[in-house]
């Protein structure tokens, strides 16, 4: 979509405001959403004091402390961008902030009507062309194809985005016009993840106003990043060399203990070399007192929604998209929950 005004009117609300917050998840997508925010706020109203804010690493919810000093700010408005807060921690977050609050995302969810909630999924929208909130965002906004649009949809699906032909298509025209490449991108999403990876919280603070600058360079060549990036590869290597924990039927899972936050991409390589599998990791190095369970199919499907509702009604945080599912658990309940999923994916016992 072109143009300079958003599909939706709503978020030209803010005009009347005069301080706001974005919450996003850490992530490139996440940080390519905040991105493009940043960006359009800054246009519509240069007076606008912005910040940006990203949960406790690992936590897809705001715990209540987070709450009350987001509170304690006095925000006109709340942005939350490509982070899959349960329902009750949102509107925890709208009645105690008292800000207006805008939502956008596209994981499965629960559309919550009590606030603004853009997400093309939950509509019923073909998730093929929505392929990142940064990219359902940008289209949001009335912008052309750009950068942080692009990052957030290469970050979310890596090489498996030349599986979706139009969005690929429109992905190399735009970057052939730059003068750079495919492997360029999946090199700037690898180092903007590093920040969330190896425990940065100010680091993926700062990512947003490193692409604000628009340029590539800035990105390929940031040495804390590049820094990042080697302890992490050597990681990622290390995991996913690993024979499986045990397995079950289609069903391959990894005990892993890693201080890196790199479970969503080991759980993507193992699921990528095992498509016809379904792949659980299960990370008890990064959390001290849980750990994170990570779900994910190559070619194979399951019902991610039902594990999702599933998790959340034992009370755990959890969210995903139609191929994977992520979810924090207790320690002392890991191996209980565990066997549950298993049950539910169908395990040959």
């Amino acid at each position: 979509m072109r143009g300079s005004e958003p599909e939706d009117p709503a978020i030209n609300r803010v005009k009347k405001h005069e301080k706001g917050l974005i919450i996003h998840h850490w992530d490139t997508d996440g940080i390519s959403s905040a991105t493009l925010f940043l960006e359009y706020l800054k246009k519509i109203k240069k007076e606008l004091l912005i910040e940006n804010y990203t949960p406790i690493i690992g936590n897809y919810f705001l715990e209540d402390g987070e709450i009350n000093r987001i509170s304690s700010q006095n925000y006109d408005f709340i942005i939350v961008a490509d982070i899959s807060f349960p329902k009750n921690n949102v509107l925890k977050l709208k009645n105690t902030s008292k800000a207006e609050l805008f939502y956008f995302d596209h994981h499965f969810q629960e559309k919550i009507e009590e606030i603004y909630h853009f997400n093309p999924i939950i509509e019923g929208k073909n998730g093929e062309k929505y392929p990142s909130t940064s990219w359902i965002v940008n289209n949001y906004l009335g912008n052309p194809l750009n950068l942080p649009a692009v990052l957030g949809a290469v970050g979310d699906h890596e090489t498996k985005l030349k599986n979706k032909k139009k969005i690929y298509k429109a992905i190399t025209e735009f970057t052939e016009k730059l003068g750079f490449s495919f492997d360029h991108l999946l090199r700037m999403s690898e180092l903007i993840d590093s920040n969330y990876k190896v425990g940065d919280r100010n680091g993926v603070l700062e990512a947003p106003f490193v692409l604000l600058k628009n340029d590539p360079k800035e990105i390929l060549n940031h040495s804390t990043w590049n820094q990042n990036l080697e302890k992490l590869r050597d990681d990622v290597e290390k995991q996913t060399s690993k024979p499986p924990t045990r397995t079950e039927g289609k069903i391959l899972i990894w005990d892993i203990n890693t201080p890196y936050n790199t479970t969503s991409t080991i759980t993507r390589r193992l699921a990528w070399k095992n498509s016809h599998n379904i792949v659980v990791i299960v990370n008890k190095g990064w959390f001290p007192d849980r750990d994170q369970v990570y779900i994910r199919t190559g070619n194979s499907f399951f019902d991610s929604k039902e594990i999702i509702d599933f998790a959340r009604s034992l009370g755990y945080s959890a969210g995903g998209k139609k191929e994977v599912v992520a979810a924090i658990v207790p320690k002392s309940e890991t191996k209980k929950f565990l066997e549950l999923i298993l049950m539910k994916l169908g395990a040959n016992r």
